[in-house]
């Protein structure tokens, strides 16, 4: 398997023993390697993998543990696995969605990596446990309100697929504390026939028997399938064929020269605002909202668009509200692998020497 590596400091120190944070996607597996010091985290660097091409996921981490070992005398004591995807009671196991080859064992892991401690997480949960360690110009504020003191936060994300999580605040321990969701996998409802026309299509498209679910459109798929839907608008029901459809960055990068490209960005800009805003009334996530993932972090530009803004509010008996709730989107695609090595810290589940 082919690693990609990233350094994050000027020198990496030799010899240490260090914490590895994980985020383990439909789409890339990433492993960042820590130091604590003095009761801080630092992201050393980081190694990437495709995640499709992972065909046994525990011999990934022990060519990761190898690596570290071989290059820099590095001896990772603790790992935490950031799973897209539910997880096991015990924090130990979890399938990711939308990996059919993954499978993440923490005791496998263990047995043959020797990792002295592993844990398995829900990977929007340890975003929770990571917006505090990135840098604050990384979030940025694109629907402005005071944040209510002790009130829910949330937090949203589209990639590979939806993520969601809720954040309460817990007096016992003075801090924010994460609760992992799967309503990324509620029910898109139509509020327009171009929407209903939508879920028609899509359900045709990929002969699904169940509902569309917001993942389904919010997602990077969900994007391409948007613009196979208008596509074929135009096309007397021909739709583009899976082979010839554009990246869903090519498809956002060509809005402004291609009209399919255009309508997916606009439609699916609402779609968004309307998943963030029922997210927030669900959660009554007074406190803010912040948005994560890969497709938030490459095109900040429309979470800014008034469009963004008008559905986000629109809202009848709680647009008070609404116009009130701080809106945030999260830059630093590193959050993950902080809050991952966070967790461990924080929760003291793993002490590495």
């Amino acid at each position: 398997m082919n690693l990609r590596e990233k350094v994050y400091v000027a020198t990496v120190p030799r010899g240490i023993h260090a914490i590895l944070g994980a985020d383990i996607g439909g789409t890339n597996s990433n492993f960042g390697i820590f130091e604590l010091t003095n009761n801080k985290l630092i992201l050393l660097f980081s190694l990437h993998a495709k995640s499709q091409e992972v065909t046994d996921f525990t011999q990934l981490v022990k060519q990761v543990q190898k690596y570290v070992a071989s290059n820099y005398d590095i001896s990772i004591q603790a790992a935490l696995f950031a799973a897209a995807g539910v997880v096991s009671p015990d924090r130990d196991r979890s399938k990711p969605t939308n990996l059919s080859s993954i499978e993440i064992d923490a005791h496998i892991i263990k047995q043959v990596t020797a990792i002295p401690c592993v844990y398995v997480v829900n990977d929007f949960e340890v975003i929770g446990y990571g917006i505090d360690l990135i840098d604050p110009s990384d979030l940025v504020k694109v629907h402005n309100g005071p944040e209510r003191k002790w009130a829910q936060k949330a937090i949203i994300g589209a990639g590979t697929g939806l993520g969601k999580c809720i954040m309460f605040w817990n007096n016992a321990v003075k801090r924010y504390v994460p609760v992992a969701s799967e309503g990324g996998h509620a029910d898109f409802a139509a509020q327009r026939l171009v929407e209903l026309d939508l879920i028609q299509f899509i359900q045709r498209l990929e002969g699904f028997t169940c509902n569309v679910s917001w993942e389904d459109v919010l997602s990077g798929y969900g994007i391409q399938r948007i613009y196979q839907f208008f596509h074929a608008r135009t096309t007397n029901g021909h739709h583009a064929q899976n082979e010839q459809l554009p990246h869903p960055d090519e498809i956002f990068n060509t809005r402004n020269h291609d009209k399919h490209s255009w309508d997916t960005f606009e439609l699916y800009t609402k779609l968004y605002a309307r998943c963030v805003k029922n997210f927030v009334l669900d959660s009554l996530a007074l406190g803010g909202i912040y948005i994560a993932g890969g497709i938030a972090a490459h095109n900040l530009p429309l979470f800014e668009l008034p469009a963004f803004t008008k559905e986000f509010i629109n809202c009848g008996k709680q647009r008070h509200l609404l116009e009130k709730v701080p809106v945030y989107v999260i830059t630093d695609y590193n959050v993950s692998l902080y809050g991952a090595a966070h967790y461990l810290v924080l929760e003291g589940v793993c002490k590495p020497s």
